[in-house]
């Protein structure tokens, strides 16, 4: 049927994807704000809390524990009843338990002192009974308050020299107090966690894996006791996430000489604060984590089999970082923006679920990336972008008003334009309607006689005045033929009483059209006659033509009609069918006009003349 045939793939992509220079240019905007936050991130990050957040709730989960690691707490039940924190005695109690130990050959792989051991603190010869006792085994030391590149200081001498190493207990945490990240290597000495690491997997044929020194790295959370507090605020029915033993049965088994708790070769001793209570000289050593809150201890065993397993997490570094936000944002957004709008949203959601997966690799790359500011640019650009998408729909529905306006009343074009979701797509659809015509008589003439310019000015006259009477009633204007004037009432939109609106304008042409008539005659001395013809019916109303060059209009017999109708009336007369007639006969008065015969119609069609609208003058400014 059509010879070329009809390219449909060209127009569905012309409306999927179009490339605008203003799109490249939007994207490159925000791929430069990207980067600069970017590059910012390291010394300032205003998404830190969120990225730790979603971190916590995509990688943080209670998993199963190593059970080579042993804690040791000195819990609250310890603490009253052998008064446990008493700097002098507590020791003691250190020197006891690891020589019953050693009687015993009962040697871990490595023991761990989350206890700072000050020398202002201390008793010579008690110092000298504990140094004997952590010579018979694996001994770390926990030291803080100090540089990590710094050698330590305030520590008791014997002490010290008898441990096997040392390692810095400094916490780090976060905006929200949680500990998510440490540092394991220190230019003197490393971290606790990292020291007891290296021990046990020395003594255990295990690969030592090397750390960054300036980097901290994020690690995971095994396991979190259950802190059941009693009344007075103190920690009752521990339920440690670990192994986990009183230090109070381990002094009673020293006491009486009742040896008990054995440890493998391969075990992980720590000994630590589990006690709540602030009035013993010392401070709560309690903290938030990602999984719940936890005590020193229990981090530390944390980041110790972290060590253990392999997985802590270095930061991606800046160039990394940047590289990737700018990348990644500036594709979205360009196709967010580029797409049509719908689509766009998927591609929306598409750079979304994107960084998440990125934040999926990174992480089994052993990185820990931070998503929420590319999402947050994502959703910015996008946010930016509807913005953009309904300022346009509103300008587009503003400048399709206007056009409206020019063929329909001002609240009619708004009635439409909300209302009809479709009006501007090809195709029509079968309405009832009346159609009015109405023209120059003798026009044809008039023009030979006249210079165009008057021409001009008796039709721009005549057209505003008829429109205005069109706009009076509610109706349409369907297009200006030349001098004729083709209307229509109850399109697009309906309205009430349409037959008899489209009466009163035809009747309301005429009768204001006398002054244009007594206009042209006194300035150009020419008579100006107007004949109007209506008629009702079905019509085809809809947008009739090409996509690229469509009218509104009415079509079918009903048209033709009105328009057979008008071309017989006579000067200043208003001609209706009588169809019409028996629709408003209680309503008006006419003269009968004849039966017409019309072409293309076998009958004659009977027709009236109307003289007088009942109420017509008591209109004016209420149709």
């Amino acid at each position: 049927m059509f010879k070329n045939g009809i390219n449909w793939g060209k127009g569905m992509k012309s409306k999927i994807f179009k490339f605008r220079v203003k799109n490249l240019i939007f994207a490159g905007i925000v791929a430069i704000f990207i980067l600069t936050l970017s590059a910012l991130s390291g010394v300032w990050n205003p998404f830190n809390s969120l990225d730790n957040n979603l971190s916590d709730s995509m990688f943080q989960h209670k998993s199963e524990r190593a059970k080579e690691i042993y804690i040791v707490g000195i819990d609250d039940d310890t603490i009253e009843e052998y008064d446990a924190y008493n700097p002098i005695e507590y020791r003691q109690y250190f020197a006891d338990i690891l020589n019953m130990w050693a009687d015993n050959d009962c040697i871990p792989s490595v023991i761990g002192f989350d206890v700072i051991f000050n020398k202002a603190y201390g008793c010579d010869t008690v110092d000298v009974n504990l140094a004997n006792a952590m010579k018979r085994q694996n001994v770390v030391l926990g030291v803080n308050g100090m540089s990590r590149d710094k050698a330590p200081y305030g520590l008791s001498d014997e002490i010290y020299k008898s441990s096997k190493s040392i390692g810095y207990v400094d916490a780090i945490t976060d905006s929200d107090e949680a500990i998510r990240k440490t540092y394991l290597r220190g230019e003197s000495y490393d971290s606790l966690a990292y020291s007891i690491y290296s021990i046990y997997a020395n003594n255990t044929n295990k690969e030592i894996k090397d750390y960054d020194k300036k980097t901290s790295y994020y690690f995971k959370y095994y396991a979190a006791p259950e802190l059941n507090y009693s009344g007075d605020g103190k920690v009752k029915n521990v339920m440690s996430g670990f192994n986990y033993i009183s230090m109070k049965d381990l002094i009673e088994e020293a006491n009486n000489n009742d040896f008990k708790q054995k440890f493998r070769s391969n075990s992980i001793v720590l000994f630590g604060s589990y006690a709540s209570a602030v009035d013993t000289g010392l401070s709560n050593d309690i903290y938030n984590s990602p999984i719940g809150e936890m005590f020193g201890i229990e981090v530390q065993c944390n980041v110790i089999q972290s060590l253990l397993n392999d997985e802590l997490y270095s930061p991606i570094n800046t160039f990394g970082l940047v590289l990737i936000n700018t990348i990644v944002t500036f594709g979205i957004v360009f196709l967010m923006a580029s797409l049509a709008f719908y689509i766009g949203i998927g591609a929306f959601a598409l750079g979304i679920g994107l960084e998440f997966i990125l934040a999926v690799i990174m992480h089994s790359c052993k990185l820990y990336y931070f998503i929420s500011l590319p999402i947050f640019t994502l959703v910015l650009a996008f946010v930016i972008i509807i913005i953009n998408h309904y300022y346009n729909e509103y300008k587009h529905k503003r400048e399709v008003i206007g056009t409206f306006k020019r063929y329909i009343s001002p609240d009619v074009a708004e009635a439409l334009v909300e209302k009809q979701k479709d009006a501007m797509s090809l195709g029509g659809r079968k309405r009832n309607v009346a159609c009015l015509f109405v023209d120059i008589r003798g026009f044809t003439k008039m023009s030979e006689e006249l210079d165009p310019e008057q021409v001009v000015d008796i039709l721009n006259g005549y057209l505003e005045m008829a429109t205005n009477q069109v706009f009076r009633f509610g109706g349409m204007v369907d297009k200006f033929i030349g001098d004729c004037v083709m209307a229509i009432f109850n399109a697009p939109v309906d309205l009430d009483d349409y037959i008899f609106k489209a009466v009163c304008a035809a009747f309301g042409i005429v009768k204001e059209g006398k002054a244009i008539c007594d206009y042209v005659l006194e300035k150009y001395n020419k008579k100006l006659e107007f004949g109007v013809g209506v008629h009702y019916g079905d019509a085809v109303i809809g947008n009739i033509g090409s996509k690229t060059r469509m009218d509104f209009t009415a079509i079918g017999d009903t048209v033709n009609t009105a328009s057979r109708i008008e071309a017989s009336a006579g000067g200043s007369q208003v001609l209706i069918s009588k169809d019409v007639y028996d629709v408003l006969k209680d309503r008006i008065k006419v003269i009968d006009a004849g039966d017409r015969m019309f072409k293309n119609k076998k009958e004659p069609i009977k027709c009236f003349e109307v003289i007088e609208i009942e109420g017509y003058e008591s209109m004016e400014g209420k149709a």
